[in-house]
């Protein structure tokens, strides 16, 4: 069988347009030159070239499919796009609100409210309660949302300080979270006493270029705040949500290593029953040498059979 390499031409005649496809036979070195084999010499072909002819009729039609399939992506993005523009259900759970005259301002509401109902139970309730944490009302000083009576309480207190065109916000975000006990599998309850501090600028906030080691001289406290804790807050802007910066912190207690209690009595490795709850009646292993226990007789043995 003989060997063919191909050379694309474009030919066009006066009715339609052709994309033309020549097939021509190998000849020897001498009339085409290949520098991978230079010694290698083929033997001619008399064989005419072959010609493959496409019309522009077939490239016309692939490429009304491509348009299609462009115009479906694109579609598609536009949906992208509008599920990303709808709010999720915890934003504006706690907003700041600018006012000159406040400098302390507290915030009442829940686990739920903020788009973390997993970690609530009754549970998280109860505890908060014996600590005090209850849902405030709306009143003098406090933000609270009316429509919230049920629900583990979340209570933010923060105090505004203000510099030139930036505001300082410092406070403790207070809860009670629902983990599963490490030992038990049990539910198990979290108290939650987080440090807040935002820095809001009415200027553009630039990414540092010199990483923070935790020491800072003179009076610049402001480098101590955390660059994802600094937000722009333009001055003709009176509302911001805050929200995020609170489900963060609460997100930061989620630990594995939780216990219901001090003296929990762990599971049953075999059938997994909770020993708080119940008794388990698996037998248990006596506790052996494994299989070197009898390696002390097996020695004397051996001695006293060789003597």
């Amino acid at each position: 069988m003989n060997n063919f390499f191909s050379s694309p031409s474009f030919c066009s005649t006066s009715s339609s347009p052709r994309l033309s496809l020549l097939l021509f036979p190998y000849t020897s070195l001498s009339s085409h030159q290949n520098p991978l084999f230079p010694t290698l010499n083929l033997p001619k072909s008399t064989h005419k070239p072959l010609t493959l002819s496409f019309k522009s009729s077939a490239f016309s039609a692939a490429t009304e499919d491509a348009s299609a399939n462009f115009e479906y992506e694109e579609e598609d993005e536009d949906e992208d796009e509008n599920e990303e523009g709808v709010e999720s259900p915890w934003e504006r759970a706690v907003v700041y609100r600018r006012d000159a005259s406040v400098t302390h301002v507290e915030y009442s509401t829940t686990l739920e409210r903020l788009g973390l109902g997993n970690l609530s139970s009754e549970l998280s309730q109860s505890r908060a309660s014996e600590m005090g944490i209850r849902i405030m009302r709306r009143g003098r000083g406090v933000v609270a949302d009316p429509s919230i009576v049920d629900g583990t309480p979340v209570l933010v207190s923060v105090d505004v300080t203000r510099k030139k065109k930036k505001l300082t916000l410092d406070g403790i975000v207070r809860t009670v979270i629902t983990l599963g006990c490490n030992s038990c599998g049990g539910a198990s309850a979290k108290s939650v006493y987080s440090n807040l501090t935002m820095l809001l600028s009415e200027e553009a906030i630039e990414e540092p270029e010199e990483i923070n080691l935790g020491t800072i001289f003179g009076e610049d406290d402001e480098k101590l705040i955390d660059f994802e804790d600094q937000v722009y807050f333009p001055s003709e802007e009176m509302e911001l949500d805050i929200s995020k910066q609170i489900r963060d912190l609460v997100h930061v207690e989620i630990t594995i290593n939780s216990v219901c209690d001090a003296g929990c009595k762990g599971m049953c490795l075999k059938c997994g029953a909770n020993l708080n709850k119940t008794n388990c009646r698996c037998r248990r292993e006596e506790k052996t040498g494994g299989p070197l226990q009898n390696l002390k007789e097996q020695m004397e043995r051996a001695d006293f059979s060789s003597s």
